[in-house]
């Protein structure tokens, strides 16, 4: 069968994590956007494109009051061989933490200049911190399959009953992706006509 070995891998993430002043910022602040430096390079390119989250915007508990939290980072294109000698905790680590998340703090000074100024509360990741908290091999973000090279495994096994979804089957990673296989084998299992009584009970 396919194993994780016979897929190409995505590279990694460089993440942001922020608590910052709350004070005086615009109320027209996008709870989640992205910033691309350069709309002819791919996706993919080094640094090229950002994700912002606010998730404070919209439910203020997850903050202290006059506070928000942001969650900046790369969309899966952080170089993994920047990282292979790297040792956590070394001066030689944090100096490219340092280097290498500067792209997300000038992502965010585009929507919030002073940011730097307000940030009460500093967090950086690396895929380091993949490997290390998501048991990623090298910190990927996931196995990569082109559009139109392949597809990952489906959900079924040779074990009757037995159910397999995530990030390493159909359709992939990320948490929409994951969801929808998660979708996919719930609907697998259960009968159509449980579906029927569940959208009934639903009201629809």
């Amino acid at each position: 069968g396919t194993t994780s070995t016979d897929y190409e891998q995505c590279e990694s993430f460089m993440h942001l994590h922020l608590g910052i002043d709350a004070k005086g910022l615009p109320e027209d602040l996008w709870p989640q956007f992205a910033v691309v430096r350069d709309w002819k390079k791919p996706i993919e390119s080094e640094g090229n494109v950002m994700i912002v989250a606010i998730p404070s915007l919209l439910d203020p508990s997850l903050a202290p009051e006059g506070k928000h939290v942001i969650h900046a980072y790369t969309a899966g294109n952080e170089p993994i061989s920047l990282w292979k000698s790297m040792q956590r905790g070394t001066p030689e680590y944090e100096a490219l933490k340092k280097e290498r998340s500067e792209v997300l703090w000038k992502a965010l000074e585009q929507v919030i200049p002073d940011v730097r100024s307000r940030a009460e509360v500093e967090m950086v990741g690396t895929p380091l911190t993949h490997a290390r908290f998501l048991r990623r091999n090298n910190g990927t973000y996931g196995p990569l399959v082109r559009a139109g090279e392949g597809t990952l495994p489906g959900h079924t096994t040779p074990v009757p009953k037995l159910f397999v979804c995530g990030d390493s089957t159909f359709p992939g990673i990320g948490v929409p992706a994951v969801a929808a296989g998660g979708t996919i084998c719930a609907n697998t299992i259960s009968s159509l006509d449980s579906h029927f009584k569940t959208l009934a009970a639903m009201g629809f």
